[in-house]
């Protein structure tokens, strides 16, 4: 083998390796489940196969118990039966059947699958059951981009760039996240009428910075970061160009600035052209990371739904700390609201953490609901995991 091959073959080996470890160990759903067949007219061989249908079946709703809310499966279980459970084989990977018996004219099998995670998650996204709950937040994407042949990072949101089309890693983001049924933000909507502050126009960001700018869009979350793809050199004895590639993303909620997921991947690519071989180890390196980011945000999303997310309670005008008792005790009682935790009071301004099942508008609407009766509450503004309020009464 000659130097070119060997070459060669170690960039696929290390290519191929950094798409492994992109997708992490939890690209399958292992669970066990017992299907059940009759037996009828003495024929076991097929109570056997429909016992292993309806096994992996269940493995199937057991896999979807995993990632959407009990409340959710409830409500959408028509849907999920004629769109998931009726597609099981879709979604096994493997199986090994643990047991098998015969109890009189029944079959019963037990059986440990493997649940291909990806193929369930994009089509529960598409069917909107895994946003649900979150109020379909809104996504926005700030991607500083440098590839090979420019002298710096292009960015939208930068005062001046090197050109102006759109980012390689954003456009495989875009098309990714909108597959699995991701409400995005287009910036170009807005062009002129949004006024990004000088001091916010660099590459490199922080998290409150981009929660800053994800405000002025109405976005909920902003995916930001940096991809760079330099130039690695020639392959020997060829005209071919090698390129790699290095991005690394981060998720945060713009009304709290809170990281949600992050995510970093590196790619490799060779092509005749310099430019695009940086453009195909960018392309690579952003569908890896992708799906690694799709996986941490909907697990995030899956988790505050069913065991409660913080909610962050800013109220104004809070005449006496008698009055913030009180209202802490009403809102405690508020179904779905498993935990209260103080911040901050000085100065007729309070800050609390509420931990809820429900959205930030649901629980809104509790809260103003309520009669507190020396005072009342008045709510000035609802962001994804923000609540603004303002005390009225001696």
């Amino acid at each position: 083998m000659n130097l070119q091959r060997v070459w060669l073959l170690s960039l696929l080996i290390f290519t191929i390796a950094a798409s492994v470890v992109s997708a992490g160990a939890t690209a399958v759903v292992s669970t066990t489940a017992e299907g059940v067949g009759v037996i009828k007219d003495g024929n076991k061989a097929v109570a056997r196969d429909q016992a292993i249908r309806d096994g992996l079946r269940i493995a199937v709703e057991q896999a979807v118990g995993t990632m959407v809310a009990s409340e959710t499966l409830v409500q959408n279980y028509e849907v999920l039966r004629d769109q998931i459970y009726s597609k099981t084989q879709g979604y096994i990977k493997d199986y090994t059947i643990i047991d098998e018996k015969e109890e009189g004219t029944l079959y019963r099998v037990t059986l440990k699958a493997q649940v291909a995670r990806q193929n369930l998650e994009s089509d529960l996204m598409a069917l909107g059951l895994l946003m649900h709950r979150k109020e379909m937040p809104r996504i926005m994407l700030m991607v500083a981009e440098q590839n090979v042949g420019r002298h710096s990072y292009s960015f939208w949101w930068g005062l001046e760039t090197e050109h102006t089309d759109l980012a390689v890693t954003e456009a495989v983001l875009l098309e990714q996240l909108g597959q699995k049924g991701f409400v995005l933000v287009d910036p170009s909507l807005k062009a002129g009428q949004v006024d990004i502050s000088q001091p916010y126009r660099v590459s490199s960001i922080s998290n409150e910075a981009v929660s800053s700018i994800g405000k002025l869009y109405e976005a909920e979350v902003v995916i930001y970061g940096k991809a760079l793809a330099k130039l690695a050199g020639s392959v020997m004895n060829s005209s071919m160009m090698s390129a790699m590639a290095d991005v690394s993303l981060r998720a945060v909620n713009t009304d709290n600035a809170r990281v949600i997921a992050s995510a970093t991947n590196h790619a490799a690519a060779v092509h005749p052209s310099k430019v695009t071989a940086g453009t195909n180890a960018l392309r690579a390196a952003a569908e890896s990371i992708s799906e690694s980011l799709v996986e941490q945000i909907v697990d995030r999303w899956n988790q505050e739904v069913s065991s409660g997310a913080l909610i962050l309670l800013e109220i104004a005008g809070v005449a006496s700390y008698n009055h913030l008792v009180a209202l802490k005790d009403k809102v405690k009682q508020i179904r779905g609201v498993s935990g209260l935790y103080q911040r901050s009071y000085q100065s007729g301004i309070a800050l609390l953490d509420i931990k809820a099942t429900q959205g930030a508008q649901a629980l809104a609407d509790e809260i103003v609901g309520i009669d507190y009766g020396d005072f009342t509450v008045a709510v000035t503004g609802v962001l994804q995991n923000r609540i603004q309020l303002k005390m009225n009464g001696s």
